[in-house]
């Protein structure tokens, strides 16, 4: 490979292999030791690399955006998108993405436009994401990243390179219909179409009260019109130093000032809910990083402080994460139970997300694409977060028991923080690709019998 790839290849110990574990976001990932680093720079780079491991017997993962639990694994080739293949640029009402660049790329290739994909909450994702979901504050008025693909090039792991889109036939349609849901065992995204809408500014509302509200949250937000987003944060905040809060962050995607005022008086009677009232404010910004970031204020009402990726040599700490899409059942009891929970959370940088759903989310049936669980009302990512790794068994199972609070009103598992080798990653699986993983399990047999994209649960 080092032959055919001169300066691409990246061994253990060298400058190019650190600096790309360095960058990878999720600490447990950085902390493996890959076989080697590539650095592609061409479609034909990729081939190369998946076709030689095809022959060889060796597994390949990929780095895109960075924030995958899965994109290192100790002893496989570790193949980096994001040094070179990373551009992104409009095509009239269309936007071209390469398989490194992150979605945060994609938005600046549209903003002279005024034109955006709807993604996720974080600007740094790539297309492990966007071709696994992508849940964010536009999805229950435009839908899914992933239902915006036009159409992608992937090189698959025989070395193969396929275009597929609505018109792809045969295996490749098939290969199509995995791709939106259930893209990294299938083969590695080289580049992609997708579509985009004129947008402008995005009203936000957030403030941060007590747990006592949260029973008036699951009431009121699956009431809210597809144009409002409710979510929320159960967590802790320097601006409340002494106990769990509530953070609500509402959001308009309508620029009617009716609509704003439907938004902004559904926020106000899940506050008056609350004894604790400590922070309310709004604004208006550009999506998505004219928005304010998705996490409780600091001290004095102080904006948190924009995620960002880290350096090599940077400290790192421990992630355990899971997130589950549930119905719009929620209600006093688990409430009731989910505040036992935030207070019993072993380290203040614990915390429960509620990303609202629902809306257009629903509008594609669960087996028109890989993506299940449509019919969801929240997506609750779950993140256990410790520095002190004395500390990881009680993250680890505190992460477990709030699980089983939500056990009952559980509707799916969302795929991008399904991981290799935990007990629970069959019953993961089962519940992320629900009657869609049977057709998924036999359509990688086909495509990759020898295993080269195996580190990727399925």
């Amino acid at each position: 490979m080092a032959a055919e790839l001169p300066g691409s290849v990246h061994l253990p110990d060298t400058a190019g292999y650190a600096e790309t574990l360095g960058r990878v976001f999720f600490p447990d990932a950085s902390r493996r030791r890959p076989a080697c680093v590539v650095t592609p720079k061409t479609t034909a780079d990729v081939t190369t690399v998946l076709r030689t491991a095809n022959d060889c017997g060796f597994r390949v993962t990929v780095r895109g955006g960075g924030l995958s639990s899965n994109c290192v694994a100790d002893d496989a080739v570790l193949l980096d998108l994001s040094r070179y293949m990373n551009s992104a640029h409009q095509e009239g009402d269309e936007v071209v993405v390469s398989g490194g660049a992150t979605v945060g790329a994609m938005l600046d290739a549209l903003a002279p436009a005024d034109r955006i994909v709807p993604v996720g909450i974080a600007e740094h994702a790539g297309f492990g994401l966007i071709a696994r979901g992508g849940v964010g504050y536009l999805t229950r008025s435009l839908g899914l990243t992933l239902d915006h693909l036009v159409d992608v090039e992937m090189v698959l792991p025989s070395g193969r390179v396929v275009r597929l889109s609505n018109n792809s036939t045969g295996d490749d349609a098939d290969l199509w219909w995995a791709v939106r849901g259930c893209a990294p065992p299938f083969g590695v995204i080289t580049s992609a179409t997708l579509r985009t809408h004129e947008v402008g500014p995005m009203w936000v509302d957030r403030m941060v009260i007590g747990l006592d509200a949260l029973p008036t949250y699951f009431r009121v937000a699956p009431q809210v019109p597809r144009h409002t987003m409710m979510g929320a944060v159960l967590g802790y905040s320097d601006l409340v130093p002494t106990e769990p809060i509530l953070f609500l962050y509402t959001t308009c995607a309508s620029q009617d000032p009716a609509d704003i005022e439907t938004s902004r008086s559904a926020a106000t009677e899940v506050a008056a809910a609350s004894r604790h009232q400590h922070y309310r404010t709004e604004m208006t910004g550009r999506y998505l990083t004219g928005l304010p970031q998705y996490t409780p204020p600091g001290a004095d009402g102080a904006d948190p402080v924009p995620l960002s990726l880290p350096q090599p040599g940077d400290p790192r700490g421990s992630f355990y994460g899971k997130a589950v899409f549930v119905g719009p059942t929620l209600d006093g009891s688990v409430a009731q139970a989910l505040a036992k929970q935030v207070q019993a959370a072993p380290t203040p940088f614990c915390r429960i997300d509620f990303q609202q759903t629902g809306g257009a989310l629903a509008e594609v049936g669960d087996t028109d694409t890989a993506f299940w669980g449509r019919g969801s009302e929240w997506n609750i990512p779950l993140n256990a977060i410790w520095d002190d790794p004395a500390d990881g068994p009680a993250c680890l199972n505190w992460a477990r028991d709030t699980l089983a609070v939500l056990a009952d009103h559980t509707t799916g598992v969302y795929s991008v923080e399904v991981r290799p080798g935990f007990a629970e990653t069959e019953a993961e699986l089962e519940a992320a690709f629900g009657g869609n993983l049977g057709r998924l399990r036999k359509l990688r047999a086909t495509h990759d019998p020898n295993g080269v994209l195996s580190t990727y649960p399925l």
